[in-house]
């Protein structure tokens, strides 16, 4: 049997504007400009991870998140998509912080895993949860 190896990494800008401007302390915002990282497999699976840089907040911006993934999709190229800490370990000898871009690895390649189990990711990774997870409380102006 032939080893699943990781033929293409995409990074796509996903430009998002919202109805109404959020407005807080920082300023303006009339959108999110998210990031998009497709794993593409020798199997033909595809995961899919998604980041939300945000400056003020993470320290990353879209450009440099985006500029980064670009790299570290080509340092994964060839690899076992299954290996999964092995895969995220290579992503932290790589580059130091950039937290908010390395989610979007973790959760492509955890899509990537499901996707083989033929299981969807929440059941994967132990199941519903029917508590509430509060993630953030900001409010619009």
């Amino acid at each position: 049997m032939k080893k699943t190896v990781i033929t293409s990494v995409e990074v796509i800008k996903l430009n998002i504007p919202y109805k109404e401007p959020f407005v807080i302390s920082l300023g303006v915002i009339p959108g999110a400009t998210n990031i998009v990282i497709k794993i593409n497999t020798s199997i033909g699976l595809t995961g899919i991870g998604e980041c939300a840089p945000f400056v003020f907040i993470v320290g990353e911006t879209k450009e440099t998140v985006f500029e980064l993934a670009k790299q570290i999709g080509k340092l994964l190229k060839g690899k076992d998509p299954f290996a999964i800490e092995d895969r995220l370990a290579e992503i932290d000898r790589a580059v130091k912080g950039n937290y908010t871009m390395k989610s979007a690895f973790d959760m492509a390649l955890y899509d990537l895993l499901a996707k083989k189990a033929n299981l969807p990711l929440y059941r994967l990774l132990g199941g519903s949860n029917s508590r509430e997870i509060y993630t953030d409380m900001t409010i619009s102006i």
